[in-house]
């Protein structure tokens, strides 16, 4: 009563005070408020007066009635929420089905949907929609929360639901490759890196990045306004990406590329779920603005909770219900727990044995994993390519390297014990061994402490192939025998004060069309670029200006980090493109 009273007296005496100094308009400002505390006191006033607090209600009183959002009610609920396997939810149980790949055979049968079951809520099944409820999810958990195991019957639900040819997944996984190492045998896998491995993980995110730009073409070229409106819309691809917060920290400059595909991949068949330990300011805002789905499951405090779910409720989960959750979808927020899976090779064997019942051509990778710092033997390639030599990389995949020998002249430039005699010997051994349409001849020159010596190396391949022509021309127009000349230690014949014999006979080969002049030079000081060769094999110095000198793009160069000075590796540059290439080791040696 007196804490009402106060403002009443109070609002009186400045009343009295405002007319006695005339201020007349204040005085008519003090009145409705004067007013009010009147009324208010009146109210009070008939109350009946309280005998005093009831002891068994005063720790009630002190804290406060629970809120409706507390979160109590739901983590109650938890208890009563009966425990589920996945192969339970998806009917593959041992028991229900000893050949549970006839019946994901049979499911894929039926149109696709990212609408699967995942564990157990209050009233029974529950289920996530990635399209519908997404498209791109926020996972979060503490260590020992169950994210893994969430992640991993997300998957296996979703690969026992859709084929390979209308689903595939991307791992990224940033705590050592635990969570996802059990799925990559998956036929939806299509690429799985880890944080061991970060020239690797990077890789994989420059592939994410061009997947969007080549669906981007599609739907342009289509006309239409997503992937689900083209005639032959690509696969849906599911990025899942475990410990987002890591991957930020070790790749801050890559991690924009998930970004552009949160904002962009609804239209383009794209799905990105992301789990972190802690969502709030770990993941942008630009991002969150895009994940409209949020699965929470148990945090170390309220504000994580909060950031995801809207209120702290998901930080009282007790440590001993992993698999506890619960999903915001913009709507609702809902209690349930996640069904494990109970043996994952038995899914994943049933889910591959499926996909060869369908005929299923597996997908090609994505992305592959870099050059190899050492490399025995080539895998196949194509006649009439050019002349193998090495693996490429594209900053993506990896693919045979080719020389084109009937398109000019070819340098190879590089330091002493870099690997120059060794790709010569590989190209002379080549053009040797293949058997050809036409007769090619090939030289070889190299130095010694005595100068140069040149031999003749005839190839080896069925006389039937060698075109014959009598005198009439019955056998048709005569071709003239191109020549290939290889010449190792090439620096003192370009020089142009050399009196070396070979120095004029190189020169003219050097403009001949009709022989291919393959090089090699430690410096290209006295090379004319492009003019002595259109095409060139580059063994960087780690100069980076002696490497731009010789051709390397500042970009691929930066690229090439720490590998570039292994041995066998090299940048193969020729008309408008560059790449890193690693050479074969000539089975020779």
């Amino acid at each position: 009563m007196v804490a009402t009273a106060a403002p009443l007296v109070a609002q009186g005496v400045m009343l009295v005070t405002l007319l006695a100094m005339r201020r007349w308009a204040f005085a008519l400002m003090i009145v409705p408020s004067l007013i009010g505390c009147a009324a208010m006191l009146l109210v009070r006033s008939a109350q009946p007066t309280a005998t005093g607090p009831d002891p068994a209600q005063a720790p009630s009183s002190a804290v406060g009635t629970p809120h409706a959002d507390d979160g109590s009610d739901d983590a109650a609920r938890f208890g009563l929420i009966r425990p589920s396997s996945l192969e339970r939810l998806l009917a593959l149980e041992r028991g229900d089905d000893p050949l549970p790949w006839r019946t994901i055979a049979r499911r894929w049968l039926e149109p696709g949907s990212l609408d699967v079951p995942v564990g157990m809520g209050e009233d029974g099944e529950f289920r996530l929609d990635l399209a519908g409820q997404g498209p791109h999810a926020l996972v979060a958990g503490t260590t020992g929360s169950g994210k893994s195991v969430l992640l991993q019957s997300w998957c296996l639900a979703l690969a026992c639901r859709n084929p390979p040819d209308a689903l595939r997944f991307v791992f990224l996984d940033f705590k050592g490759g635990s969570a996802f190492r059990a799925l990559e045998g998956l036929p939806h896998c299509v690429g799985s890196v880890n944080d061991l491995d970060l020239g690797h993980a990077a890789r994989a995110l420059h592939a994410i990045e061009h997947e969007l730009r080549r669906r981007e073409r599609l739907v342009a070229h289509g006309r239409a306004q997503d992937v689900d409106g083209l005639r032959e819309p690509p696969p849906r691809l599911v990025i899942m990406v475990d410990e987002f917060h890591a991957l930020k920290d070790q790749l801050p400059d890559t991690v924009d590329r998930l970004v552009r595909i949160a904002s962009l991949g609804r239209a383009l068949g794209m799905h990105v779920v992301a789990c972190t330990q802690h969502p709030s300011g770990q993941v942008s805002a630009e991002m969150k603005a895009n994940m409209t789905l949020g699965l929470c499951l148990r945090v170390r405090d309220g504000m994580q909770s909060t950031e995801l779910i809207g209120d702290a409720r998901a930080a009282r989960i007790p440590p001993s219900l992993p698999g506890a959750a619960y999903r915001a979808d913009g709507e609702t927020v809902r209690a349930w727990r996640c069904a494990a899976c109970a043996d994952i090779p038995r899914l994943t064997d049933a889910i591959a044995t499926a996909a060869r019942f369908h005929g299923c051509v597996p997908p090609p990778a994505l992305f592959t994993a870099p050059l190899p710092r050492r490399l025995a033997t080539l895998p196949a390639v194509r006649a009439g390519a050019g002349m193998p030599f090495g693996l490429k990389d594209d900053g993506m995949t990896l693919a045979v390297a080719y020389l084109p020998v009937d398109r000019g002249n070819i340098g190879v430039i590089g330091q002493h014990g870099r690997g120059k005699t060794n790709l010569l010997a590989v190209l002379a051994r080549h053009l040797t061994e293949t058997p050809a349409e036409t007769p090619v001849a090939v030289r070889f020159t190299s130095r010694d402490a005595r100068g140069y010596r040149t031999r003749t190396l005839r190839p080896i391949g069925p006389a039937s192939r060698a075109r014959r022509y009598d005198a009439t021309g019955a056998g048709g127009p005569p071709r003239p025998p191109r020549a290939v000349w290889i010449v190792d230690d090439a620096g003192p014949l370009f020089d142009p004060f050399g009196d070396d014999p070979l120095c004029a006979e190189l020169r003219r080969a050097l403009d001949d069309h009709r022989t291919t002049v393959v090089f090699a030079v430690e410096t290209s000081r006295h090379v004319r670029i492009p003019d002595h060769c259109p095409f060139r094999v580059v063994f960087p110095t780690a100069d980076r200006a002696a490497d731009l000198m010789n051709g390397i793009p500042a970009d691929l160069w930066a690229s090439m980090g720490d590998d570039m000075t292994s041995p066998g590796r090299a940048a193969l540059i020729g008309r408008g493109c560059a790449a890193a290439v690693q050479c074969v080791l000539d089975r020779g040696r």
